[in-house]
């Protein structure tokens, strides 16, 4: 009787051990994944994949994102300026 339940004991665990593994596995792939995202969130301009798998980590701020038709890309409109850009094309057309 004793031997069972040690036994279970031991299997139990394991069960637990090999949870606590599995865990932390998924805490590295979703840091890996928001390392990502925010990598990406970074960006200007992204592709199709690459919205996608924004949308899917947060659809709320894949809002932000534009789609040009044309070219089927994404503006990032929170890194995206327009002030920015028009300074930018005056600084090249000056030369400076």
């Amino acid at each position: 009787m004793n031997k069972k339940i040690g036994l279970v004991r031991g299997l139990s665990y394991i069960h637990v051990m090999i949870k606590v593994m599995m865990n932390q596995e998924d805490i590295y792939q979703a840091e890996q994944e928001l390392a990502r995202f925010n990598e990406l969130m970074s960006k200007e301009i992204l592709n199709q994949e690459e919205y996608e798998f924004c949308k899917a980590w947060d659809a709320e701020e894949a809002k932000s994102l534009f789609h040009i038709a044309w070219d089927n890309t994404y503006l990032n409109l929170n890194f995206y300026s327009e002030a920015d850009k028009e300074e930018s094309d005056l600084r090249k057309e000056m030369g400076i």
